[in-house]
């Protein structure tokens, strides 16, 4: 199959994203075996202008998308949060090429409204949206031509590379790094509180407070010096929501505390995961495994060899490409396949 994935490959930033999602896909629908040309719509909106801003560059960007279509024809576009492209563009391309399947892939929480915004958008134009949030929430954007699934955060071998449950000599052991948060916001308030509860752990909170937020291989810097990671969402209770940090932590082999809250407990078990139902027992449990790190290692191992398992790139992107081909799924998928429509 002949794929576009629009998306924002952000090479403004030289590399410091090199874990993005969107690159996964990428891998994944080519180690598939299909052929995939990537797009990166605000890198593109850039070229119209020195400072690569506003209405300009955004046409720019939509031209030569409808450019790339005309030569490649692709049978499937993927577009991953490319908010530079424009519903009008769609339309041009589906009378371009009547066959085209065009989907969403969309990573964000329904807690944002800029991103409940973008769904509402692209549902007038995108036959499915694929999302990292599952549950009934997803039939607010039913429409007679939308539909929306479930799909999980990937993780990538060539990508998630470290194995951190082989390490016993690391410096950190609690890590957790956010965009931006303060100590007095309810995730702040939780870091800080865990600080309280066990003080006898070394911690690593980036974003929180005065202390910077990283990327790059900084980032992957300080998930090789940690032993375990928390995975600690802005908001709770969206079935099976997390941000890309769970693939990044279990990909890479650190004991990942998760909320149940979040219902991953029903797909992954506490031999594989450090889940925790409130600041008690996630305080319990770090304490334990502070004083035992054999098995801090055994149910790290056993996770991020589950994690590559259940959630592959290849795995996410091949149920990608079946559900859009309307074909019978190729075999059972860890999580859920209804498809809300």
């Amino acid at each position: 199959m002949r794929i576009v994935l629009a998306g924002n490959f952000n090479e403004k930033r030289a590399g410091t994203n090199f874990y993005a999602t969107v690159r996964k896909f990428a891998n994944g629908f080519v180690r598939n075996g299909h052929q995939v040309m990537g797009f990166s719509d605000r890198d593109i909106a850039r070229e119209a202008g020195k400072w690569g801003i506003g209405r300009a560059g955004n046409r720019h960007a939509n031209r030569r998308l409808i450019e790339l279509c005309s030569n490649f024809r692709p049978e499937l576009l993927v577009l991953f949060h490319a908010d530079k492209i424009e519903n009008d563009t769609i339309r041009t391309l589906r009378r371009m090429l009547p066959a085209l399947r065009v989907c969403v892939i969309n990573i964000d929480a329904l807690f944002l409204d800029e991103n409940v915004a973008r769904i509402h958008r692209f549902a007038e134009v995108a036959d499915t949206t694929f999302i990292t949030t599952a549950g009934e929430r997803l039939d607010d954007f039913v429409t007679p031509t939308h539909s929306l699934a479930f799909i999980p955060n990937p993780a990538d071998p060539s990508i998630e590379t470290l194995e951190c449950f082989a390490e016993s000599d690391q410096p950190v052991d609690f890590l957790c790094a956010v965009g931006s948060e303060t100590s007095t916001s309810p995730r702040g308030r939780f870091l800080k509180d865990i600080e309280k509860r066990v003080p006898e752990a070394r911690y690593a909170f980036y974003g929180l407070e005065e202390r910077a937020a990283l990327q790059g291989m900084d980032y992957y810097d300080a998930i090789a010096g940690a032993r375990m990671g928390l995975n600690l969402n802005r908001e709770e209770g969206y079935p099976l929501y997390s941000s890309d940090r769970l693939a990044q932590y279990a990909g890479n082999g650190l004991l990942v505390f998760v909320a149940r809250s979040t219902g991953y407990d029903e797909i992954f078990s506490d031999e594989e995961f450090a889940f925790y139902r409130d600041l008690d027992e996630l305080a319990d449990k770090l304490r334990y495994f502070l004083k035992n790190d054999g098995e801090r290692q055994r149910i790290a191992r056993n996770g991020h060899e589950r994690y590559h398992s259940f959630f592959s790139e290849c795995l996410v992107a091949r149920y990608v490409v079946e559900t859009m081909e309307g074909r019978p799924l190729s075999g059972p998928y860890a999580w859920p396949t209804d498809i809300h429509k």
